[in-house]
């Protein structure tokens, strides 16, 4: 029987043999000079990432590439990337990725990989986009820990994952199969606390519309997040720091 990280490292590659990405459609450092979408990220991240360009920068979660890619548009020099079989996701997206310095492949969990000497107080900027809702509830805080001791003092984490306060909260729980675990505003900033975080902000990373469709789509945002603020004071008493689909949350080491 395959405990809980197995089960995900199976999943994954069993999808991967099959071609059934759930990260179709690699966006490669040249998409940054005329791609829309890829621009649209730089300005979303620019102002998050740290100012030296010789700072440490890990990603976790590689995907298609796009974080990696944006890092090398934006200068950054010094670039890790941890990922089930990395290795072979990076032999794909390599191209233009000269500034990626090392690859690691995460052989049982992301915490038992960073709980190595070699990890600890190493990095300036730490990236998981969409990974945590893949960790094993009773991994969390151990994972969480493992991200603190990786981060130089004062070190920025950045967290992005589905929020279950959202609109398609069970479309982003159930979405895949390995999804293990769901978060709202609350228990992430429990869990980013009780792990020696402090400076918890919550951002919504949503760019100006351009076109008719986008501004459509942001008038039933903001009706829906309206009327999710009142439904939830009314029904719990509070207002949710944010009803996005997407938790966009970033937090320094103390």
């Amino acid at each position: 029987m395959l405990n809980a990280n197995e089960f995900l490292k199976e999943l994954y590659a069993r999808l991967d043999a099959q071609n059934v990405s759930y990260n179709k459609g690699q966006i490669s450092v040249a998409d940054f000079t005329d791609n829309a979408l890829a621009k649209m990220f730089i300005e979303q991240y620019e102002p998050f990432l740290p100012k030296d360009k010789n700072a440490k920068i890990l990603d976790i979660g590689v995907g298609n590439g796009w974080f990696a890619s944006l890092c090398v548009s934006l200068g950054y020099k010094h670039i890790e990337l941890i990922d089930f079989g990395c290795s072979e996701k990076f032999s794909d997206i390599k191209d233009g990725l000269n500034e990626v310095y090392a690859v690691y492949d995460v052989e049982t969990s992301i915490q038992s990989l960073l709980n190595q000497e070699t990890f600890h107080n190493q990095y300036d900027f730490i990236h998981l986009s969409h990974v945590i809702e893949h960790i094993p509830k009773y991994d969390l805080i151990g994972t969480m820990d493992s991200l603190n001791g990786a981060l130089k003092k004062q070190g920025t984490l950045f967290l992005r994952t589905p929020n279950l306060l959202g609109p398609a909260a069970f479309n982003a729980l159930y979405c895949t199969g390995g999804h293990e675990y769901g978060f709202v505003p609350s228990n992430i900033e429990q869990f980013l606390l009780i792990s020696n975080f402090e400076d918890i902000q919550f951002h919504n990373l949503r760019t100006p519309s351009k076109t008719v469709g986008q501004f459509v789509g942001s008038l039933l945002r903001k009706f829906y997040s309206l009327n999710a603020k009142i439904k939830y004071r009314a029904f719990e008493g509070y207002f949710p720091k944010t009803v996005e689909p997407e938790l966009i949350v970033s937090s320094k080491k103390i």
